[in-house]
This record gives C-alpha cells, structure tokens and sequence, in this order.
C-alpha cells in the first residue's frame, strides 16, 4: 500500500443542476434529464450541457434531438445557442 496515494479536493471541482423534461415521440413519452453544468474548467472554459435519457429504449430520432432540446433550453434561459 505503500506505493498508493489518494488525493480527494476538499471543495467540488463544479456543480451541476439538472433539469426533467420529455418528449413525445409517436404518441410515446420519452423522459430526460438536462445536465446544467455550472462554472468553469481551470483554462476558464464552460462544461458542456448534455441529455441523459430516463431509460435505454429511446427511439434513435429521439436521441439526436438533444443538440435541439440544449439549444431550446438556453434560449429560454436566453442564454446562447449552440450552433
């Protein structure tokens, strides 16, 4: 155990809020999490947004909404799009 050495921060790196939200894709709700990172790397640059799916059987054209659903969220937050 010697050659082992652990280091944990004592203050979080970042915090991130997660949104629910759904779609309904052919008259089938598909639920998601909004992953809202807050702050910013060492270099000064933001976290990315991501969507987590609640379950694994969302359809294919469900999941390639998430640069859709990311961009929607922040222009209601007005904040700015991802292009």
């Amino acid at each position: 155990m010697n050659d082992l050495e652990l280091k944990i921060n004592n203050k979080p790196s970042f915090v991130e809020v997660w949104y629910e939200g759904s779609v309904i894709f052919k008259d089938k709700e598909h639920k998601f999490w909004l992953v809202d990172p807050q702050g910013v790397d060492e270099n000064g640059h933001s976290y990315y947004y991501e969507i987590r799916w609640f379950f694994k059987q969302v359809p294919m054209e469900v999941r390639l909404m998430s640069e859709s659903i990311i961009s929607a969220f922040l222009q209601m937050q007005n904040k700015t799009p991802l292009n």
